[in-house]
C-alpha cells in the first residue's frame, strides 16, 4: 500500500505548478490574485455553511464554481490555453452576462437603498460582504498582472470583466441577505434625522 501525502516539497524553493505545466515564482502578482480567489471561494463557503436559504445557497455554490474557472484560466500555462474548456478552465463572455442577469433580477426584486451600509446584519450578509472585498483585491491584482503582460500574454479579459460582476453580485445578495436589518453609515449621511 502506497502511502498518499499531501505535501510535494517542490515549492520550496518559493515556486508554484501552473496548470498543464511549468512553474512560476510565489512573488508573481498573479499568485497573489489566485490567493484572493481562493480566499474569496472559502469565505463564500462560510456564507454558504450559515444559511438555510436554498436558493441562496445554490447562487453561492454557483459562483464558487465559477471562482474555479477563473482560477483555472489565471493559472494555466500560457502555452496550453488551448486546452482549456469553456466554463470548465475558461472564463468566456457568457459567464459575465449570466451574473449581469442576476444582479438585474436580484435587483428588481429589491432595489438597493440609496445609503452607505454598515456590513454584518448577519453571518450570511457579513461573510457575503467580506467575500465582495477579497474578489475585488483579486480584480486589483489582475489588473497588476495586465500591466506587467507587456513581456509575456495577457490574461483573458473574460476574467476582468467576470470579476468586476461578481463583486456586485456579492454586493446584491449581501443586502439580500440582510433584508431590513441593515444599519446606515450614519443618520446624517443618509439625511435622517
Amino acid at each position: 500500500m502506497s502511502e498518499s501525502r499531501i505535501y510535494t516539497k517542490l515549492g520550496d524553493d518559493g515556486s508554484t505548478g501552473l496548470l498543464f505545466g511549468g512553474r512560476v515564482s510565489k512573488a508573481d502578482p498573479l499568485i497573489d490574485t489566485l490567493g484572493s480567489l481562493d480566499e474569496t471561494v472559502a469565505v463564500l463557503g462560510m456564507a454558504r455553511a450559515s444559511t438555510s436559504d436554498q436558493v441562496l445557497v445554490a447562487r453561492i455554490l454557483r459562483i464558487q464554481r465559477d471562482l474555479f474557472v477563473a482560477a483555472a484560466d489565471l493559472a494555466a500555462n500560457p502555452h496550453a490555453r488551448d486546452r482549456l474548456v469553456p466554463e470548465v478552465s475558461l472564463v468566456i463572455a457568457s459567464m459575465v452576462a449570466r451574473t449581469e442577469s442576476l444582479i438585474d433580477e436580484l435587483m428588481a426584486q429589491r432595489p438597493l437603498r440609496p445609503v452607505f451600509i454598515v456590513p454584518g446584519a448577519n453571518p450570511t450578509s457579513a461573510a457575503l460582504d467580506l467575500a465582495r472585498t477579497t474578489v475585488r483585491r483579486a480584480e486589483r491584482h489582475l489588473v497588476v498582472c495586465q500591466a506587467q503582460s507587456d513581456a509575456g500574454q495577457p490574461p483573458n479579459p473574460h476574467v476582468l470583466a467576470y470579476l468586476n460582476r461578481v463583486s456586485d453580485l456579492l454586493y446584491v445578495l449581501a443586502r439580500h441577505a440582510a433584508g431590513d436589518h441593515e444599519e446606515p453609515l450614519s443618520h446624517e449621511a443618509t439625511g435622517g434625522g
